[in-house]
């Protein structure tokens, strides 16, 4: 009896480790709102639309002041299907933006999201993997999002992270 009990503990303890691999390993590539950043990532309780998503360690630089992951809302996101090739464009002499260019149904999906969400934090996350952070400040209407970095290094990173997924495209 007591190794029953012992064994459902165990099961009960690491469920919750077991949800997030599931929810993890299910995610597509896209823009999701992001519920909370994470310092911690030890100790994390999700709700079932949720899924905790860890920044990645190539280029941490766009992570919130050194956190190491964030919850992201899996309710609604935008999926990352672009029409057009990735454009790196020169923003200032010092810092470049990445330009994306979305499929006509993901840019509807955009400009609902974006008009929903005004004044929240967004996450792009690809391979399972959160790339930048931003606070939309404004509907994005026409389907050309920009992401922009605080410094020349982070855009480069994640044009060359996106660039060697090979992000379907469609039409």
């Amino acid at each position: 009896m007591k190794k029953i009990i012992i064994f459902m503990l165990l099961a009960c303890m690491l469920a919750p480790g077991m949800i997030l691999i599931q929810q993890h390993k299910g995610l597509q590539d896209g823009l999701y709102l992001a519920d909370k950043v994470l310092y911690d990532t030890n100790k994390v309780t999700l709700k079932t639309n949720q899924a905790l998503v860890h920044f990645n360690r190539d280029i941490m630089e766009n992570a919130p002041d050194r956190s190491t992951g964030i919850i992201i809302n899996t309710v609604d996101f935008v999926p990352l299907q672009l029409q057009e090739e990735l454009l790196l464009l020169q923003q200032t002499e010092t810092q470049k933006k990445l330009q994306l260019t979305f499929s006509r149904p993901a840019a509807e999906k955009l400009e609902h999201f974006t008009a929903a969400n005004v004044m929240k934090q967004a996450t792009l996350v690809v391979n399972g993997e959160a790339l930048t952070t931003h606070k939309i400040r404004e509907a994005i209407h026409g389907g050309k999002m920009e992401i922009t970095g605080s410094n020349d290094n982070a855009c480069q990173q994640i044009y060359m992270l996106l660039k060697n997924h090979n992000l379907k495209k469609s039409r």
